[in-house]
């Protein structure tokens, strides 16, 4: 029923029945571009997650913004669709670039750094107690801050306590093993 109906609209206005309109554009490339992403996320790098979704979602906005536009001010789409589509471009870059900045980090999900308990190290300089000096710890140099009441030399092994930023908490070997 439904269907005669646009036919018979169709036939009368020496129109197709399916018009190519940019509501129905950007739709089809919002629903292209999420489907892509849905396929690439596993080989893409963690970085570069979740750009495609977020440029597919803004297609998907443009596409309601202008079909919700169409509605309202009852324009013509032969203006809209070939004298203002760079307006249309530019609209949806700039949705997808705030897109990118302020929604995307929400999806991408990062690994905290934890330190092992009582993990070894070995001191570059000395260090005072309660002063921060220099460490070498799983091959990188770290700034270290004695917990002890006691200095540590050069070039002995200590333990790391815990992180606090990117300062190690460090006691020397001969504290550990005096408690034990």
């Amino acid at each position: 029923m439904y269907s005669i109906l646009i036919w018979s609209l169709a036939s009368a206005t020496n129109r197709s029945p399916f018009a190519f309109t940019p509501p129905m554009f950007w739709l089809t490339v919002g629903i292209v571009l999420s489907a892509i992403d849905l396929f690439i996320q596993k080989t893409q790098p963690q970085r570069y997650r979740f750009y495609v979704l977020m440029m597919g979602v803004a297609a998907l906005i443009s596409s309601f913004v202008l079909w919700r536009g169409s509605i309202a001010f009852q324009f013509s789409w032969a203006n809209v669709m070939y004298e203002d589509f760079d307006w249309q471009i530019f609209y949806w870059m700039g949705i997808s670039l705030a897109l990118s900045i302020w929604i995307r980090p929400i999806f991408i999900v990062r690994k905290k750094f934890v330190i092992p308990e009582a993990t070894e190290a070995t001191t570059i300089s000395e260090i005072f107690p309660g002063e921060t000096g220099m460490v070498i710890y799983e091959g990188a140099s770290w700034k270290a801050r004695n917990e002890d009441s006691q200095g540590i030399a050069p070039k002995q092994k200590v333990y790391v306590l815990r992180r606090e930023g990117n300062t190690l908490i460090v006691v020397p070997d001969q504290l550990i093993h005096v408690n034990s």
